[in-house]
Order: structure tokens, then C-alpha cells, then sequence
């Protein structure tokens, strides 16, 4: 019982670290997963984006990859 839950504990710990690492530019990968594309919301917590640019949300930089078949990550959070 006790390897299963050190197991489990490990994959949990892995995966969260994954999730928000940053890549050897120093930008971080947007989690696209969570939205559902093309719809995003309107709320305003702007990125700068690897290209420059600022985009309104998350989401947004995230619709404008797919539309643009980029592959624009997080730079920092706010605007550029």
C-alpha cells in the first residue's frame, strides 16, 4: 500500500511540475487544453506572448496559434 501511494504521490508532483515549466528560452507553453476553441472568454489578464505581442488572455494567444498554425508561447504574464 505504501509503494502505491508514493507512486501516486510522484506522478501527481511530475505532472503539476510539467505543467507550468518553463522551456530553455525562458518562456512557458500555453495549456490550450483547458479552453474550448474557437470560443474564449472576454476576461482581461493579458500575456506577452514569445512573439512580442500582447494578447488578451491566454485564450486568446491560444486561438491565435491555431488560427495562425503558429506556435507562439508565454513570455511573461501582463501586457509586453
Amino acid at each position: 500500500m505504501w509503494l502505491y501511494t508514493r507512486l501516486t504521490l510522484t506522478l501527481v508532483c511530475v505532472a503539476v511540475l510539467a505543467r507550468g515549466a518553463r522551456l530553455p528560452d525562458g518562456t512557458t507553453e500555453p495549456d490550450c487544453s483547458q479552453y474550448n476553441m474557437p470560443m474564449c472568454t472576454r476576461n482581461y489578464e493579458p500575456v506577452c506572448g514569445s512573439d512580442g505581442i500582447s494578447y488578451a488572455n491566454e485564450c486568446m494567444l491560444c486561438f491565435e496559434n491555431m488560427e495562425q498554425k503558429s506556435n507562439v508561447h508565454i513570455r511573461s504574464k501582463g501586457e509586453c
